[in-house]
């Protein structure tokens, strides 16, 4: 099964994508906490602010007593609850300079019971209020509660504003009683602060702005590093496949040269003997070793254009058997001129495998012609097949008799131009690796010097 090519790794456009979605989530992330974290700071520091100063007033203008005076019951036990004159007498000053604070819209006083006892707004008096920022107050906890005056301009503070957006914050101040373990009252402070949303607005404005400008130079220096890196690498990338073709190019001259120069030579010989006409010597022979020679070189340059180039896949249905046979018909003669005692035990209930016809063949041929070539005075060549035992490969084994790859080279013998034949481009084996492989399956190769080598091939059957 011809493998699936996976498109190149392109580093600047996946650093492009990635590092611009990392930096964005940094930048927002870090502006919305940062925005956050100013406006609630500069809100509850202003509110500190404005409680500390109602605190005080309350404390100088000793208004405390009058919080005290109202929490407790009017008269004693059986007294006359009807009695005005025992009613605490109330601080309008001290709740007048409240409600004319700067940016104040509306002041209420409450009890401890959360009623209101004095208001901005007369018709608010004798209310009861509940909610949670004057129950926290009642607790004695500074609240705060922020808000837009949009869709409440009903309320008689809005009027103004109506059709405009504003800002507003209510702020609940806890009063305390003399000794400070008991809250006895709570001021409300109703105001839109107008410069101070302006300067959250312009801090939230410089924030995001901030982050913006530092995520657009950080990426574009990053952007810029990359960029040249990747650059760089292509460039090194290029030099080192010139090299390595270079390399390539040089060890397969140097092949071509070895295998081709050795054919000539015999080539000459073989002719200069048929010039010459030299007595005893059959000119047959001559001729026919001038025509295996001529034949080795078509074969080497048929094998180094087969291996240069992509390989061109066409599976079929094949029959283990019946290729086996076919390179094994191929060389007769040569089994036969150098002795070479063959033993074929093939199992021929083998299912067929999927595969390219042309392509195994050369296979076969090569690894059938490497055993020959490794008994050049005669030997065993064992070829048998069987179903592996995972039940989805047909096993394949070639073993020869011959003299063997010693450990230095066994290594080495997957390698293109890699060989230890006198005459041989060494590209036979690193061809079929890559011919088995493309077909799904696997090739092994052992050998011990001096006593033979063992094949296996592992080809998909078909299901």
């Amino acid at each position: 099964m011809a493998g699936s090519r996976r498109k190149p790794f392109n580093l600047l456009y996946s650093f492009a994508l990635l590092s611009l979605f990392c930096i964005v989530c940094i930048c927002v992330i870090s502006a919305f906490l940062l925005s956050h974290f100013l406006t609630d700071n500069m809100l509850e520091r202003d509110a500190v602010v404005t409680m500390q100063f109602v605190q005080g007033m309350a404390g100088s203008e000793d208004v405390v007593h009058y919080f005290e005076a109202y929490d407790e019951p009017v008269g004693g036990a059986g007294a006359d609850s009807s009695v005005d004159e025992d009613q605490p007498q109330v601080p309008e000053e001290f709740f007048t300079r409240i409600a004319t604070m700067p940016e104040v819209l509306r002041s209420n006083v409450f009890a401890a019971d959360g009623s209101i006892i004095w208001s901005s707004q007369n018709r608010l008096v004798g209310n009861i209020e509940a909610n949670e920022e004057l129950e926290r107050a009642l607790a004695g906890e500074l609240a705060l509660e922020v808000g837009e005056t949009e869709d409440t301009f009903e309320q008689e503070e809005h009027l103004k504003f109506k059709g405009s957006v504003v800002n507003f914050v209510e702020n609940y101040i806890p009063i305390w009683n003399t000794s400070k373990d008991r809250v006895v009252g709570v001021v409300e402070v109703y105001k839109v602060p107008e410069a101070l949303f302006t300067s959250i607005a312009r801090g939230r404005q410089l924030i995001w702005g901030s982050a913006l400008l530092g995520g657009i130079f950080l990426y574009g220096a990053l952007f810029w590093i990359v960029r040249r890196a990747g650059l760089l690498i292509q460039k090194q990338h290029e030099q080192l496949v010139e090299s390595e073709t270079l390399t390539a190019v040089g060890e397969m001259a140097s092949a071509i040269t070895h295998s081709i120069r050795n054919s000539l030579a015999s080539i000459r010989s073989s002719a200069e003997v048929m010039l010459e006409g030299v007595e005893g010597q059959c000119l047959d022979e001559v001729a026919q070793d001038i025509v295996e020679q001529s034949d080795r070189m078509a074969a080497e340059i048929r094998e180094l254009l087969a291996y240069s180039r992509p390989l061109s896949y066409n599976p079929e249905p094949l029959q283990a058997n019946e290729v086996i046979r076919q390179g094994l018909q191929h060389y007769e003669r040569a089994i036969a001129k150098q002795h070479i005692d063959v033993r074929v035990d093939l199992d021929e209930s083998l299912p067929p495998f999927q595969g390219d016809a042309i392509l195994l063949r050369h296979v076969f041929d090569s690894l059938i012609g490497n055993a020959l070539d490794a008994m050049p005075r005669g030997g065993d060549l064992t070829i048998r097949n069987w179903m592996a035992a995972d039940g989805r490969n047909a096993q394949i084994k070639i073993v020869d008799t011959g003299q063997g790859i010693s450990a230095e080279h066994l290594n080495n013998v997957f390698k293109p131009f890699h060989t230890t034949k006198s005459n041989g481009l060494g590209i036979g084996l690193a061809l079929a690796q890559r011919v088995v492989e493309q077909h799904g399956g696997k090739i092994e190769l052992t050998s011990r010097e001096g006593q033979g080598t063992e094949v296996v091939l592992l080809l998909p059957i078909v299901r």
